[in-house]
């Protein structure tokens, strides 16, 4: 009888060495990546990138402050057009992944090997929380098509942090069974010797995905990775997908595409439908509320933005 892989919550776990100079973090998401996928009707192919990229876009956030957020914004020449993800230190996360048509694929030559992302580039939007502050943006190009040794690569080149990035999305009969993932960081004043101490405990982690499969615990991930590094577990958050789109970031988008377009909806279609990318909710805007649209863009300022009707489901 086959043995039942033990679960484990959505959660990470930040830790770092009692010395200061390693940090590592490690994931598991397999029920957020799940709950995106179906979102989305992503087949098998799909859900793997999008788990890969809501991973790699928590490891990065959970390096953030309160207060701030990170987009990762990749594009590609491989199986996936385009994926964007938002994450939040408070371990909140929305995405969404567009795949590209099978006949379009280019992800290499029989003389260079290029992962499923195909070359492309790889962006980091890092937003401060102190209004007025500019953000980050490091952009790196896709150097591999697989996405953790990219992004192993982003973090050396844009923020001078040696870097070990895992990632794993394992898939059964079509559906996702494990997605986790793990990052380790060597800070100022890591001893050469300790750096490679962990790079052949993470050479040693054989097959990933199968032992992550059997036990996606992260803090047991950790353990094999520091071994005899001692290391202290700073924080666990349980990983959450949260949305925040509005019925004023819809006005405020509307608005951008000018009064020609919000004139036309209105003379062909009588109303609007703004779908969210991230979790797919409808917002639709009435006649009345595009004929209150257009007279604030036309510059008549007693109809303020938040006053148009309509409804969303």
């Amino acid at each position: 009888m086959k043995s039942q892989p033990k679960t484990h919550p959505d959660r990470w776990i930040k830790c770092i060495s009692t010395h200061g100079n390693i940090r590592g973090v490690a994931i598991q998401a397999t029920e957020l990546v799940k709950s995106v996928a179906k979102l989305h009707g992503l087949g098998p192919t799909g859900a793997k990138g999008m788990g890969e990229v809501i991973i790699g876009g928590l490891l990065i956030a959970s390096n953030c402050k309160t207060g701030e957020r990170i987009n990762l914004n990749i594009q590609g020449s491989g199986f996936f057009r385009q994926a964007l993800v938002d994450a939040h230190p408070d371990g909140t996360l929305r995405g969404y992944l567009t795949e590209r048509p099978k006949d379009e694929v280019l992800t290499g030559s029989k003389n260079q090997e290029v992962g499923p992302w195909g070359s492309g580039l790889l962006s980091v939007l890092r937003t401060k929380g102190d209004e007025g502050k500019q953000p980050y943006i490091g952009t790196v190009p896709l150097l591999t098509g697989h996405l953790a040794k990219d992004l192993s690569f982003y973090w050396h080149q844009s923020e001078q942090i040696p870097s070990a990035v895992g990632l794993v999305v394992t898939m059964e009969n079509g559906e996702v069974t494990s997605a986790g993932g793990f990052l380790v960081q060597a800070l100022p004043g890591a001893s050469q010797a300790e750096v490679n101490a962990i790079e052949n405990h993470i050479n040693d982690l054989k097959s990933f995905d199968e032992a992550f499969q059997k036990d996606g615990d992260p803090l047991h991930l950790l353990s094999q990775i520091f071994q005899s590094t001692a290391f202290i577990v700073v924080e666990e958050k349980p990983l959450v997908f949260s949305c925040n789109c509005s019925w004023e970031r819809v006005e405020r988008a509307l608005i951008l595409v000018g009064l020609q377009e919000l004139k036309s909806m209105l003379a062909q279609d009588h109303q609007a439908t703004v779908k969210c990318d991230f979790c797919t909710k409808e917002y639709k805007i009435d006649a009345e509320g595009l004929e209150k649209l257009i007279l604030y863009v036309s510059g008549d300022r007693t109809t303020e933005p938040g006053k148009v009707t309509g409804s969303s489901e």
